[in-house]
């Protein structure tokens, strides 16, 4: 009995150090216009910053533990545009003009979000280092959906375009990668 006395102390203190450690990856605090650390989950960390014109669409850099070094860059579109098939528009690729060069993005899906849809577009995944030189070469970050032969995106987004302040984003990316490399060892 001692001997199963002694495991269920030391499964007790192991769920709890684990639990705790996992607890002490906190979430930093929004702050307008600066890049932070502010979501993070079982395998993952976001860097992120809001949006300039559309406040809630916010550009992320997404973490994932066992891959720290690289990041997903993300952004959210929400319109109030009641398109009969914009739940259609998930998969697709859409052409944008983004740090002053045209880019095709990926819609990963859309979803009804209060009043209106929101879209989460996929923008790629590139190295933690790269993504610091790419989001620090401009500031404000810039992006503007725009119609192609394939998705006339005006007939689906009300605002086609959003800005993000590049400021802390270096700071914060390490901060991430210091996050997610700690979220390994749990």
């Amino acid at each position: 009995m001692p001997l199963a006395r002694h495991f269920l102390i030391i499964s007790l203190l192991w769920v709890t150090w684990s639990s705790t450690s996992f607890g002490e990856l906190i979430a930093e605090k929004s702050i307008d216009d600066e890049w932070v650390v502010n979501i993070i989950t079982e395998n993952s960390v976001h860097a992120t910053v809001n949006g300039q014109v559309t406040h809630g669409d916010g550009l992320h850099v997404r973490l994932v533990s066992e891959r720290c070094e690289k990041g997903n860059l993300l952004t959210f579109v929400y319109t109030y545009t009641d398109h009969p098939e914009i739940n259609k528009l998930g998969g697709n690729l859409v052409t944008t003009k983004f740090m002053g060069g045209e880019i095709n993005v990926k819609v990963l899906y859309t979803a009804k979000f209060l009043m209106g849809h929101r879209a989460t577009i996929d923008m790629g995944w590139a190295s933690v280092n790269e993504l610091k030189k790419l989001l620090s070469k401009e500031n404000p970050i810039r992006i503007e959906y725009i119609d192609s032969s394939e998705i006339k995106i005006t007939d689906y987004f009300d605002i086609t375009q959003n800005s993000w302040s590049n400021k802390g984003v270096s700071d914060a990316l390490d901060r991430a990668v210091d996050m997610c490399e700690q979220m390994n060892k749990f």
